[in-house]
């Protein structure tokens, strides 16, 4: 401490031992302050790795689902490439495996592989036949009955729900003796009105009175109560209502042409494609769906792609598409 006497004014003057050395509480205010700043620092720096990892994470997703669509296209044009492959007028029909083939006239055939790689990633994929299917909009009630008996459904809800298919597809308001109308389908929980009009996809059944999932897709499960093979596949909004006698499974012919001429149509193309055509039967098709996946490079990203393609000569119509199958 220095003591002056000025003035007769003493003054006191206190001069520390180490200039610019901090106080105890100065110093413990100033730790926990850089304490504060590194945890929020730390904090912002965790939050940017993390949304950085985040931001990756979302843009490989994107890439490798992106690549698995690629595949998925790739998949349809090759099946684009197979059904285009004849050179004149062609027979469709199935294969030794049960296999949609495509022949020509001069027996020329080019046997293509459904699957394929590309790149690190692969694809493959499936052709079905619309014209070997039961048209739902011109089937006759007595054809609809017959395949909803034949593939497990109660004769009680047979009646029901092939009179319902009748009334939605009819442009009238009047019911069949086990049908409905508006009047049903109004009085639902969740209410809607009748089509009267011819369905546009297979699935709009499931809107029809009596028509449950597991009738339309059918049950795989051995312990269900009720069992049930599936309408599905069966059927078909496409096609002009004449099948293709080489492809039309053995229910559909026995349902179209009866059960002694079904027996002699599959003993005919046991030994070769037929080639000739004839009432409400006919040889090529003109509507085909295209189910094609695409998987990435690991493998965990599989995309999926169906569409309907119409034939007319040398040129492929899309009349369905839908790439958010899962």
């Amino acid at each position: 401490m220095i003591i002056k006497k000025k003035n007769n004014i003493i003054q006191m003057k206190y001069k520390s031992q180490n200039p610019g050395m901090l106080t105890n509480d100065q110093g413990a205010v100033a730790l926990v302050l850089v304490v504060w700043v590194v945890v929020v620092l730390m904090a912002i720096v965790g939050e940017f790795a993390y949304s950085m990892r985040t931001e990756i994470n979302i843009t490989k997703n994107f890439k490798e689902e992106e690549i698995a669509y690629q595949l998925a296209m790739a998949g349809i044009e090759q099946a684009k490439l197979e059904i285009l492959s004849t050179k004149s007028s062609d027979v469709t029909y199935l294969d030794e495996e049960a296999k949609l083939a495509f022949k020509d006239q001069e027996d020329e055939e080019e046997v293509i592989s459904r699957s394929g790689e590309l790149g690190a990633g692969s694809f493959e994929y499936t052709i079905t036949d619309e014209d070997s299917k039961i048209n739902v909009n011109t089937a006759s009630l007595e054809q609809l009955k017959y395949l909803l008996d034949s593939t497990g459904v109660e004769s009680e809800d047979v009646d029901v729900i092939a009179d319902s298919i009748f009334d939605w597809r009819d442009p009238n308001d009047l019911h069949l003796l086990n049908g409905a109308e508006e009047d049903y389908y109004n009085s639902l929980d969740e209410p809607y009105s009748s089509k009267d009009a011819p369905l546009e996809a297979i699935e709009e059944l499931l809107l029809v009175k009596g028509m449950t999932p597991e009738i339309l897709y059918g049950t795989t499960g051995e312990e269900e109560e009720d069992s049930y093979e599936g309408v599905m596949k069966y059927l078909t909004v496409y096609n002009t209502g004449i099948v293709n006698i080489n492809t039309a499974t053995e229910r559909v012919l026995e349902i179209v042409f009866g059960l002694q001429e079904a027996n002699n149509i599959l003993t005919l193309r046991e030994m070769d494609p037929i080639r000739s055509p004839r009432s409400r039967g006919k040889v090529s098709s003109s509507y085909f769906t295209v189910i094609s996946t695409g998987v990435n490079t690991d493998g965990k990203i599989k995309r999926t792609i169906k569409t309907v393609f119409e034939k007319n000569n040398r040129d492929l119509e899309i009349v369905y598409w839908n790439d958010n199958i899962i």
